[in-house]
């Protein structure tokens, strides 16, 4: 597996659109999450993409989370690894727990986000 900006969940921050429109100002990932932000009422139901990106911080990845991070980093994920003090949920000895199963069962990220899990845990077990 090439090296990965890796959130406690798995997500490859450089496959995450709400990551790359906060460091690349990424336009096309933008489009891709409108429909996300209207739903969530982040922007206006005539807002387009250009609205995501005056969102801005956004994302800059879940371990290098600010203050000004739009999400406020309310994972469950997250704070489970913290509180367990391990890097990712792939490190836990519960994996894969009922709020995991629930999250990976979801949008294609997510279940590429186990599949980054499940990997790092073979490769960890044949070293």
């Amino acid at each position: 597996m090439d090296k990965i900006k890796m959130a406690a969940c798995g997500i490859d921050c450089g496959e995450c659109a709400s990551y790359k429109v906060t460091m690349n100002q990424d336009l096309e990932a933008a489009k891709l999450i409108v429909e996300w932000y209207r739903n969530q009422g982040w922007i206006g139901q005539d807002e387009e993409a250009k609205a995501v990106l005056k969102k801005n911080p956004l994302c800059m990845g879940c371990w290098d989370s600010t203050e000004e991070c739009f999400f406020k980093c309310g994972c469950y994920m997250k704070k489970c690894c913290i509180e367990k003090k391990i890097d990712h949920c792939g490190k836990c000895n519960d994996f894969p727990c009922k709020h995991y199963m629930e999250f990976a069962s979801g949008h294609e990220v997510h279940k590429k986000a186990m599949s980054n899990i499940l990997q790092m845990r073979r490769t960890v077990k044949n070293t």
